[in-house]
């Protein structure tokens, strides 16, 4: 794995065990939907075509349909970048002490939590549906005693295994403090 300490300013003698983000086929379900509502426009252009083919030649119409559409087509691309942008940034990251959380709100806020694994009291991982069954994604949350009494880990790639995993890096940790 590359070295990514100084990227998320992980402490010296920190680890990084796991970077994580929600499966692809979660951004890729949602940007499918936004792609087809891209296709509406040229639907509608056909539609106007055949039924109403002045409106395409007014001095007046065709300026207002083309602005319109265009309208239309900037809007699903700012949501097709926007659900790209939620997707990308949205991470967490486990290194051998702590669990950070980064959530991405909208285009321009970021949201950082922090969890020591020492606090950790219960993980438990869920795949719930067929999809997810099959492509093996689903949530882990994370119970503790502090602030923030619960950490989930939305739809990512191989819950079980980071359930096993985080529970392994909290009972090495809880050795060592004690």
């Amino acid at each position: 794995m590359k070295d990514l300490s100084a990227v998320f300013h992980v402490p010296l003698g920190e680890k990084i065990v796991l970077v994580l983000r929600r499966h692809p086929f979660v951004f890729l379900s949602e940007a499918a939907l936004i792609i087809v509502l891209m296709a509406v426009p040229a639907g509608g252009w056909f539609l106007i075509a055949h039924d109403w083919p002045d409106l395409l030649e007014g001095p007046i119409s065709r300026p207002t349909l083309v602005l319109l559409a265009s309208a239309y087509l900037l809007l699903t691309w700012h949501f097709l970048i926007a659900k790209f942008v939620d997707y990308y940034l949205d991470l967490w990251v486990v290194t051998d002490k702590k669990i950070l959380n980064v959530e991405q709100n909208g285009l321009f806020a970021r949201t950082i939590s922090e969890l020591e694994l020492d606090k950790i009291q219960d993980v438990t991982s869920e795949v719930d549906g067929i999809l997810p069954t099959l492509l093996n994604f689903g949530d882990v949350s994370i119970q503790t005693a502090g602030e923030k009494e619960h950490f989930v880990f939305e739809q990512v790639r191989r819950p079980d295994l980071i359930r096993e995993k985080i529970l392994q890096l909290a009972e090495n940790l809880k050795k060592l403090k004690g």
